[in-house]
């Protein structure tokens, strides 16, 4: 047993790849729940240095209600092995829906609610007090296509579509591209769109525009009333434009992405860009 936040917890063996080899970690569970939504939040821990240091988010925060129990498996949980491992201590199944944040789409993964009140009481008590309280409505379906933008740069041109998310230092906004060589395809990587650029103390609409083909960049941005050019600013000997976003627009290539930001920024979003939803998995 170890006690976490004052509760005694039981250990699991987390069974994870390091260089291609198995390893193993003695981990704790922890039990929450997202403000946005209510929905369950599980995290788990390990030991270090006599501290609890955090090991793997279980769960991700769409802002989508789900039924009790009910969480967005967090894309890199949703592998072979980390489904053994759920599936080991009985925490719980996937139930065949997926869910979409932006680009990226997460099972739905439904928790047993017996074992979570065995492994955390007290974090799950937590849950279930913000689950209540949350005016919760059907989630509704989400269709199955991207909002895409034509992208027009040096060496040709290319649809892309945009993914938002926040930089991991300053938790500033970052705004990448994605692209695919076909429809059937997964979308990759393209480029940055922005660029962390440290000593700049921005507002939360605002973001640098990385120096790779910038002028074709800020011509995708003012094409598409993404946002507009309100200075420039240096690192190096590189110079970079500066774009104030409309995140309102913003949204509409990435909903769930910029909702997310604006949260952690108290932001409010117009109410009709509140809406997130689900597809169906085929």
């Amino acid at each position: 047993m170890q006690e976490m936040n004052g509760t005694e917890h039981r250990e699991l063996e987390y069974e994870y790849e390091s260089w291609g080899e198995k390893q193993y970690a003695k981990v704790w569970i922890q039990i929450g729940a997202y403000e946005s939504d209510g929905n369950i939040c599980v995290e788990f821990y390990s030991e270090d240095n006599g501290g609890m240091v955090p090991v793997i988010r279980a769960t991700e925060d769409f802002a989508t209600p789900l039924k009790k129990n009910q969480a967005f498996l967090h894309d890199r949980m949703a592998n072979e092995i980390d489904l053994a491992f759920l599936k080991k201590y009985g925490l719980g199944e996937l139930t065949g829906e997926v869910g979409r944040c932006g680009i990226r789409t997460c099972p739905v993964f439904e928790f047993n609610e017996e074992v979570l009140k065995e492994l955390d009481p007290e974090g799950y008590r937590r849950f279930e007090e913000v689950h209540s309280r949350e005016n919760r409505e059907p989630v509704q379906e989400m269709p199955d296509s991207v909002k895409t933008l034509d992208y027009h740069w040096e060496l040709g041109e290319d649809t892309i579509c945009l993914y938002v998310a926040s930089y991991a230092y300053e938790g500033g906004l970052a705004v990448q591209m994605y692209s695919r060589e076909d429809e059937n395809e997964e979308w990759d990587t393209f480029a940055d769109l922005t660029v962390n650029l440290s000593g700049y103390c921005l507002e939360p609409d605002e973001a640098f525009i990385s120096g790779d083909c910038s002028k074709d960049k800020v011509n995708l941005i003012k094409d598409y009333g993404l946002g507009e050019v309100i200075g420039k600013g240096r690192s190096g000997y590189g110079q970079y434009s500066l774009v104030k976003f409309n995140l309102e627009k913003l949204a509409e290539y990435d909903l769930v992405g910029v909702s997310k930001y604006c949260r952690e920024n108290g932001i409010e979003l117009e109410e009709k860009q509140a809406k997130k939803q689900m597809e169906p998995k085929r």
